[in-house]
């Protein structure tokens, strides 16, 4: 029995994170350059057993050119949007869609691609390929890997249950002044499946986060470069210095001073070495440690680091939460360590299983 499934990527998603930006609702293809989502759609369609599905897909980024590169021929445009594509598009194609019944939707973005599928209301359920800057939304597959191998359960007929989960998103314009104000706006259909995360951003309290804040000041080396990373979690090192940073990006910290702030990638990758510290925070409710919030550390920064200069430290309320970390490096594997210490006091840590 052939699977009729529904596809299509927005080809801006991920650019904003290259460009020091949390999202890319705002950003133009022309400021891309190369297209993180249409590169990550070749490789799902390279790695997926598509022998008994039939696609629906657009013209050019949006669809067609990722099944050519990736030699695959199973597909009928029914979309042929003008370039460069808008979120107008997204819901152009979806309304012609809903008209042919899929049997499911494979979408590449983020969460405001996610906001554009809920406002047309899809009677189909959906798979998230983890493509843009801003995920907190629950419909997401954990890594490429992950929504390869949903996709294959589902076109197998191993998985046949689908649940709602939720869609929210971050205002850039008021998470670009340091202030997270996240709004649900619906729900979609995904397969129950381990893979695809069923919880959204989830916000906690910093209480006793000093103790271990104060551990790592305590333990800084002078003449070494750490970089401080995204979120109040992290920040708290540099309030002990009375300094203040980019509370939604990377600074750079040595010998008691912020010397850059909000560090993009390109930036990242030209300073960090394998000396440079790095100090994360898992993000509350998903757990993930790299890959959500913090995509300025691509695999090619990662690769650079030695695992064993960045520390993990989260509040006890946070880590309560966490019974594993995960890492989404876009279809890349990088070398990192399947346990990691997490700092939640003055030097007292857990280890935590991390998964890519």
């Amino acid at each position: 029995m052939i699977m009729l499934a529904a596809f299509f990527i927005n080809p801006i998603a991920g650019c904003g994170a290259l460009h020091g930006m949390k999202g890319s609702d705002y950003m133009k293809m022309s400021e891309c350059g190369e297209s993180v989502s249409v590169k990550l759609a070749v490789e799902f369609l390279k790695r997926i057993d598509s022998r008994n599905v039939s696609f629906m897909i657009p013209s050019g980024q949006m669809g067609e050119i990722a099944f050519k590169t990736a030699g695959k021929d199973n597909y009928e445009v029914i979309y042929r949007p003008a370039e460069p594509t808008t979120s107008a598009d997204t819901r152009e194609f979806l309304e012609i869609v809903s008209g042919k019944s899929p049997d499911i939707l494979i979408f590449f973005g983020g969460d405001g691609t996610a906001r554009d599928i809920v406002d047309m209301h899809p009677a189909f359920p959906v798979i998230g390929v983890p493509s843009g800057s801003k995920m907190y939304s629950s419909v997401f597959a954990i890594s490429l890997d992950s929504a390869v191998t949903v996709f294959n359960d589902v076109a197998s007929g191993m998985v046949k249950d689908f649940v709602p989960s939720e869609v929210i998103d971050l205002d850039e314009k008021i998470y670009s002044t340091g202030k997270i104000m996240t709004s649900f706006y619906g729900e979609l259909m995904v397969p129950n499946s381990s893979r695809i995360l069923m919880e959204s951003k989830a916000e906690y309290t910093d209480d006793y986060v000093q103790d271990a804040a104060e551990y790592i000041q305590d333990h800084m080396e002078n003449d070494v470069d750490y970089l401080i990373g995204p979120g109040t979690t992290c920040k708290s090192v540099l309030a002990l210095f009375h300094l203040n940073g980019s509370i939604l990006g990377f600074d750079l910290f040595r010998n008691g001073k912020v010397l850059e702030t909000n560090l993009c990638e390109a930036r990242l990758f030209e300073i960090v070495d394998s000396g440079t510290r790095m100090i994360i925070s898992p993000i509350g409710g998903q757990g993930f440690l790299l890959g959500r919030g913090n995509r300025e550390i691509s695999p090619r920064v990662l690769k650079k680091f030695d695992p064993r200069n960045i520390t993990v430290m989260a509040s006890p309320r946070k880590l309560e939460s966490l019974n594993v970390l995960y890492i989404d490096t876009g279809g890349e594997k990088v070398n990192f360590p399947q346990y990691v210490r997490v700092l939640y006091g003055y030097g007292k840590f857990k280890m935590v299983k991390v998964v890519q």
